[in-house]
């Protein structure tokens, strides 16, 4: 008895580092921005994103951050609370092509988010 294998390796073209840093400080850029807001309910809460997160208004957290991409980056934005699982909020939309994703971690009243955007370029970006 005998088997046949056929192992395919499909390297893609190599993308220059300078897109690569773009594109993590377009993300870093929006969490920076939703992280420098103050909060609705300053005693309690840190800043905006934290405390939407509180609040369990996940939808408004990530289209916050996705709002605050430049137009030539679009992204999805992934949020798991604790150790629980992580799940695609807000408005996103199907990548085209390479993405990058850029982590971030807010703690807010004992609890730590892991919010992640996956960001990529569009309409002709670097």
């Amino acid at each position: 008895m005998s088997a046949t294998f056929i192992l395919q390796l499909q390297i893609p073209d190599p993308v220059s580092s300078s897109s690569d840093g773009q594109l993590h400080l377009a993300a870093e850029d929006a969490f920076v921005q939703e992280m420098g807001f103050d909060a609705v309910d300053s005693t309690n809460h840190t800043n905006r994103l934290s405390e939407l997160l509180s609040e369990g208004d996940l939808q408004v957290a990530c289209d916050s951050l996705l709002n605050g991409l430049p137009d030539s980056v679009q992204g999805n934005c992934w949020v798991a609370k604790n150790e629980g699982d992580i799940s695609r909020h807000g408005l996103g939309s199907t990548p085209i092509g390479r993405t990058m994703s850029v982590h971030q971690l807010v703690t807010d009243g004992g609890n730590i988010w892991t919010v992640t955007l996956q960001v990529w370029y569009v309409g002709g970006g670097v």
